[in-house]
C-alpha cells in the first residue's frame, strides 16, 4: 500500500470522517449546553412554590404565545388603587394539552386567579388556576401547599 492509498485522494487521514467527527462532537456539546439552559429556565426558581395566593380582577390582556402564555390582570388593592399583575403560564402546547385555547380568556373577563407568588415580591406569579365569573375553572398545574 502506498502513501496515496493510506492518506486517501483528498489528503485527509480519515477521508470523510473528520468533518463528521467534528459535527457529532459539536452537536453533543451543544445538546449538553442547551439542556442545562432549558432546565435552568424551567426550574421555576422565580416563584415561591410553597405558597398559593389568589387575586381577583379584570383581564387587561391575554397573551397566547410562546415561550409562555401570560395573563395581565388589573387588580385593585385595599385602598382602591389599581395595578396590572402579570401571571405566567406554560407554553401554548402545554396549555392546549391542559384544555386551554387562545379564546379561553378574553379582555375584560372577571377572573379569580390562584398562583405561586414571585420571590422578588413583584406583583403576579405562576398561574395555577383561573376561575371566571360563571365559576368555570381552568388550570394547568396541581394546586398544592406543603
Amino acid at each position: 500500500m502506498n502513501a496515496t492509498e493510506t492518506i486517501g485522494m483528498t489528503g485527509n487521514v480519515c477521508p470523510g470522517r473528520l468533518p463528521r467527527c467534528i459535527h457529532i462532537g459539536f452537536t453533543l456539546v451543544l445538546a449538553v449546553f442547551l439542556t442545562g439552559q432549558t432546565r435552568a429556565h424551567h426550574a421555576d426558581s422565580a416563584y415561591d412554590e410553597g405558597r398559593v395566593l389568589s387575586a381577583s380582577g379584570t383581564v387587561k390582556e391575554f397573551l397566547w404565545a410562546n415561550p409562555h402564555v401570560r395573563v395581565y390582570l388589573e387588580v385593585k388593592d385595599d385602598k382602591g388603587r389599581t395595578d396590572v399583575d402579570i401571571f405566567e403560564c406554560g407554553s401554548v402546547n402545554i396549555m392546549m394539552r391542559s384544555g386551554w385555547s387562545g379564546k379561553s380568556i378574553k379582555v375584560n373577563d372577571k377572573l379569580v386567579i390562584t398562583y405561586h407568588p414571585r420571590r422578588d415580591a413583584r406583583p403576579g406569579g405562576m398561574l395555577l388556576t383561573a376561575t371566571d365569573a360563571l365559576g368555570k375553572t381552568l388550570g394547568w398545574r396541581t394546586v398544592s401547599t406543603p
